[in-house]
Protein backbone atom coordinates (compact mmCIF):
# COMPACT_ATOMS: atom_id res chain seq x y z
CA UNK A 1 0.00 0.00 0.00
CA UNK A 2 1.02 3.62 -0.41
CA UNK A 3 1.00 6.19 2.36
CA UNK A 4 0.24 5.98 6.07
CA UNK A 5 2.16 4.04 8.71
CA UNK A 6 3.59 4.15 12.20
CA UNK A 7 6.13 6.54 13.73
CA UNK A 8 9.73 5.50 14.24
CA UNK A 9 10.97 3.77 17.40
CA UNK A 10 14.44 2.95 18.81
CA UNK A 11 13.70 -0.72 18.09
CA UNK A 12 13.15 -0.38 14.35
CA UNK A 13 15.15 -2.56 11.97
CA UNK A 14 16.68 -0.35 9.28
CA UNK A 15 18.49 -1.38 6.10
CA UNK A 16 18.84 -0.38 2.44
CA UNK A 17 18.07 -2.52 -0.63
CA UNK A 18 18.42 -1.30 -4.25
CA UNK A 19 19.15 2.17 -2.80
CA UNK A 20 15.73 2.10 -1.12
CA UNK A 21 15.64 2.70 2.68
CA UNK A 22 13.58 0.08 4.52
CA UNK A 23 12.31 0.41 8.09
CA UNK A 24 10.64 -2.45 9.96
CA UNK A 25 8.50 -1.36 12.90
CA UNK A 26 8.45 -3.73 15.94
CA UNK A 27 4.65 -4.08 15.61
CA UNK A 28 5.19 -5.80 12.26
CA UNK A 29 6.92 -8.75 13.95
CA UNK A 30 4.35 -8.84 16.75
CA UNK A 31 1.28 -8.67 14.48
CA UNK A 32 2.64 -11.28 12.07
CA UNK A 33 3.54 -13.61 14.95
CA UNK A 34 0.04 -13.31 16.44
CA UNK A 35 -1.57 -13.92 13.05
CA UNK A 36 0.53 -17.02 12.47
CA UNK A 37 0.36 -18.48 15.99
CA UNK A 38 -2.87 -20.49 15.76
CA UNK A 39 -2.13 -24.22 16.00
CA UNK A 40 1.51 -23.81 14.90
CA UNK A 41 4.47 -24.79 17.05
CA UNK A 42 7.48 -22.48 17.47
CA UNK A 43 9.06 -23.99 14.37
CA UNK A 44 5.99 -23.12 12.31
CA UNK A 45 5.65 -19.60 13.74
CA UNK A 46 9.25 -18.76 12.80
CA UNK A 47 8.67 -20.11 9.29
CA UNK A 48 5.55 -17.97 8.95
CA UNK A 49 7.26 -14.80 10.22
CA UNK A 50 10.18 -15.16 7.81
CA UNK A 51 7.85 -15.93 4.88
CA UNK A 52 5.58 -12.97 5.68
CA UNK A 53 8.58 -10.65 5.95
CA UNK A 54 9.97 -11.77 2.58
CA UNK A 55 6.55 -11.67 0.90
CA UNK A 56 5.55 -8.23 2.19
CA UNK A 57 9.00 -6.80 1.41
CA UNK A 58 8.78 -8.10 -2.18
CA UNK A 59 5.33 -6.50 -2.48
CA UNK A 60 6.55 -3.11 -1.31
CA UNK A 61 9.68 -3.37 -3.48
CA UNK A 62 7.36 -3.75 -6.46
CA UNK A 63 5.85 -0.36 -5.61
CA UNK A 64 9.21 1.23 -4.79
CA UNK A 65 11.15 0.05 -7.85
CA UNK A 66 8.35 1.27 -10.12
CA UNK A 67 8.42 4.63 -8.32
CA UNK A 68 12.17 4.75 -8.96
CA UNK A 69 11.53 4.23 -12.66
CA UNK A 70 9.36 7.38 -12.61
CA UNK A 71 12.14 9.41 -10.97
CA UNK A 72 11.28 9.21 -7.27
CA UNK A 73 13.41 8.37 -4.22
CA UNK A 74 10.99 6.04 -2.37
CA UNK A 75 11.24 4.52 1.09
CA UNK A 76 9.53 1.47 2.59
CA UNK A 77 8.08 0.91 6.05
CA UNK A 78 6.78 -2.45 7.27
CA UNK A 79 4.30 -2.17 10.14
CA UNK A 80 1.22 -3.89 11.52
CA UNK A 81 0.12 -6.63 9.12
CA UNK A 82 1.69 -5.08 6.05
CA UNK A 83 3.58 -2.05 4.90
CA UNK A 84 3.58 1.14 2.89
CA UNK A 85 5.83 2.82 0.36
CA UNK A 86 6.37 6.56 0.34
CA UNK A 87 7.12 8.40 -2.90
CA UNK A 88 9.86 10.52 -1.35
CA UNK A 89 11.17 13.34 -3.53
CA UNK A 90 11.50 13.60 -7.29
CA UNK A 91 14.96 13.52 -8.85
CA UNK A 92 13.64 16.22 -11.18
CA UNK A 93 11.45 18.58 -9.13
CA UNK A 94 10.01 20.05 -12.35
CA UNK A 95 8.64 16.72 -13.55
CA UNK A 96 5.51 16.95 -11.38
CA UNK A 97 3.51 14.22 -9.69
CA UNK A 98 2.77 10.97 -11.56
CA UNK A 99 -0.24 10.79 -13.86
CA UNK A 100 -3.22 8.54 -13.01
CA UNK A 101 -1.82 5.93 -15.42
CA UNK A 102 1.57 6.01 -13.70
CA UNK A 103 -0.07 5.71 -10.28
CA UNK A 104 -2.02 2.65 -11.44
CA UNK A 105 1.22 1.06 -12.68
CA UNK A 106 2.88 1.78 -9.33
CA UNK A 107 -0.07 0.37 -7.37
CA UNK A 108 -0.38 -2.75 -9.53
CA UNK A 109 3.37 -3.42 -9.27
CA UNK A 110 3.02 -4.43 -5.61
CA UNK A 111 0.74 -7.46 -6.07
CA UNK A 112 2.27 -8.01 -9.50
CA UNK A 113 5.76 -8.49 -8.06
CA UNK A 114 4.37 -11.14 -5.71
CA UNK A 115 2.63 -12.97 -8.55
CA UNK A 116 5.80 -12.93 -10.69
CA UNK A 117 7.90 -14.22 -7.77
CA UNK A 118 5.34 -16.97 -7.05
CA UNK A 119 5.25 -18.00 -10.73
CA UNK A 120 9.06 -18.11 -10.93
CA UNK A 121 9.30 -20.12 -7.70
CA UNK A 122 6.61 -22.56 -8.88
CA UNK A 123 8.36 -23.01 -12.23
CA UNK A 124 11.67 -23.69 -10.46
CA UNK A 125 10.06 -26.28 -8.18
CA UNK A 126 8.52 -27.96 -11.22
CA UNK A 127 11.88 -28.07 -12.99
CA UNK A 128 13.42 -29.62 -9.86
CA UNK A 129 10.56 -32.18 -9.85
CA UNK A 130 9.13 -31.27 -6.44
CA UNK A 131 5.67 -31.38 -8.06
CA UNK A 132 3.87 -28.31 -6.64
CA UNK A 133 0.08 -28.62 -6.88
CA UNK A 134 -1.74 -25.64 -8.42
CA UNK A 135 -5.34 -25.16 -7.25
CA UNK A 136 -7.71 -22.94 -9.22
CA UNK A 137 -11.01 -21.95 -7.63
CA UNK A 138 -12.54 -20.58 -4.47
CA UNK A 139 -11.88 -19.15 -1.95
CA UNK A 140 -8.62 -17.53 -3.11
CA UNK A 141 -8.75 -18.09 -6.86
CA UNK A 142 -5.30 -19.61 -7.32
CA UNK A 143 -3.08 -21.37 -4.81
CA UNK A 144 0.14 -23.39 -5.02
CA UNK A 145 0.88 -26.07 -2.42
CA UNK A 146 3.87 -28.36 -1.95
CA UNK A 147 3.10 -31.88 -0.73
CA UNK A 148 6.57 -33.33 -1.39
CA UNK A 149 9.40 -32.54 1.06
CA UNK A 150 11.85 -30.00 -0.38
CA UNK A 151 15.22 -30.67 1.30
CA UNK A 152 13.68 -30.51 4.81
CA UNK A 153 10.25 -30.09 6.47
CA UNK A 154 11.21 -26.56 7.58
CA UNK A 155 12.08 -25.42 4.05
CA UNK A 156 8.89 -27.04 2.71
CA UNK A 157 6.79 -25.23 5.32
CA UNK A 158 8.57 -21.95 4.57
CA UNK A 159 7.97 -22.30 0.82
CA UNK A 160 4.27 -23.08 1.36
CA UNK A 161 3.96 -20.03 3.63
CA UNK A 162 5.82 -17.84 1.14
CA UNK A 163 3.65 -18.96 -1.78
CA UNK A 164 0.54 -18.25 0.30
CA UNK A 165 1.71 -14.72 1.15
CA UNK A 166 2.78 -13.93 -2.41
CA UNK A 167 -0.45 -15.16 -3.98
CA UNK A 168 -3.23 -14.87 -1.42
CA UNK A 169 -2.17 -11.53 0.04
CA UNK A 170 -1.62 -10.17 -3.48
CA UNK A 171 -5.15 -11.15 -4.51
CA UNK A 172 -6.52 -9.73 -1.24
CA UNK A 173 -4.77 -6.44 -1.96
CA UNK A 174 -6.46 -6.17 -5.35
CA UNK A 175 -9.98 -6.15 -3.87
CA UNK A 176 -11.33 -2.65 -4.66
CA UNK A 177 -11.57 -1.48 -1.06
CA UNK A 178 -9.61 1.53 0.21
CA UNK A 179 -6.86 1.71 1.37
CA UNK A 180 -5.88 -1.57 -0.32
CA UNK A 181 -4.07 -1.33 -3.66
CA UNK A 182 -7.24 -2.37 -5.48
CA UNK A 183 -9.18 0.43 -3.81
CA UNK A 184 -6.54 2.98 -4.78
CA UNK A 185 -6.53 1.71 -8.36
CA UNK A 186 -10.32 2.10 -8.40
CA UNK A 187 -9.94 5.66 -7.08
CA UNK A 188 -7.57 6.55 -9.93
CA UNK A 189 -9.84 4.98 -12.56
CA UNK A 190 -13.02 6.55 -11.17
CA UNK A 191 -11.35 9.94 -10.83
CA UNK A 192 -9.37 10.02 -14.06
CA UNK A 193 -10.86 13.40 -15.01
CA UNK A 194 -12.07 14.52 -11.58
CA UNK A 195 -9.90 13.27 -8.66
CA UNK A 196 -12.26 14.63 -5.99
CA UNK A 197 -15.23 12.80 -7.50
CA UNK A 198 -13.07 9.70 -7.88
CA UNK A 199 -12.25 9.75 -4.17
CA UNK A 200 -15.96 9.90 -3.32
CA UNK A 201 -16.87 7.12 -5.75
CA UNK A 202 -14.03 4.93 -4.53
CA UNK A 203 -15.07 5.40 -0.90
CA UNK A 204 -18.67 4.50 -1.76
CA UNK A 205 -17.52 1.44 -3.72
CA UNK A 206 -15.24 0.45 -0.83
CA UNK A 207 -18.12 0.65 1.63
CA UNK A 208 -20.34 -1.60 -0.50
CA UNK A 209 -17.69 -4.16 -1.43
CA UNK A 210 -16.07 -4.13 2.00
CA UNK A 211 -19.42 -4.82 3.62
CA UNK A 212 -20.20 -7.60 1.13
CA UNK A 213 -16.81 -9.27 1.70
CA UNK A 214 -17.22 -8.99 5.47
CA UNK A 215 -20.68 -10.59 5.29
CA UNK A 216 -19.46 -13.45 3.12
CA UNK A 217 -16.56 -14.05 5.52
CA UNK A 218 -18.97 -14.24 8.45
CA UNK A 219 -20.99 -16.93 6.67
CA UNK A 220 -17.79 -18.85 5.81
CA UNK A 221 -16.48 -18.55 9.37
CA UNK A 222 -13.39 -16.47 8.51
CA UNK A 223 -13.64 -14.05 11.41
CA UNK A 224 -10.28 -12.36 10.85
CA UNK A 225 -11.21 -11.21 7.32
CA UNK A 226 -14.77 -10.43 8.46
CA UNK A 227 -13.43 -8.03 11.09
CA UNK A 228 -10.83 -6.56 8.71
CA UNK A 229 -13.25 -5.82 5.88
CA UNK A 230 -15.98 -4.78 8.28
CA UNK A 231 -13.60 -2.21 9.71
CA UNK A 232 -12.56 -1.01 6.25
CA UNK A 233 -16.20 -0.70 5.20
CA UNK A 234 -16.93 1.32 8.35
CA UNK A 235 -13.97 3.69 7.87
CA UNK A 236 -14.97 4.33 4.25
CA UNK A 237 -18.56 5.00 5.32
CA UNK A 238 -17.46 7.48 7.98
CA UNK A 239 -15.24 9.15 5.39
CA UNK A 240 -18.25 9.56 3.13
CA UNK A 241 -20.41 11.10 5.86
CA UNK A 242 -17.69 13.39 7.24
CA UNK A 243 -16.17 14.70 4.00
CA UNK A 244 -19.26 14.83 1.82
Amino acid sequence: MLGGGEGGTPYDLNFVIFNIPVRVHPFFWLAIAILGAGSRDLFGVVSWIVAAFVGVLLHELGHALTMQSFGFYPSITLYGLGGYTDYGILRNPYAGRPSPGAKIMILAAGPGSGFVAAAALTALLMILRFDPIVYVGLPIGVMVVLTKIVISPWITMFLNDLLFVLIAWGILNLIPVLPLDGGQIARELLGWRNPALGAYRAAALSFVIGGAVAASCIFSGNWFLAILFGYLAYTNYTGLTVRW
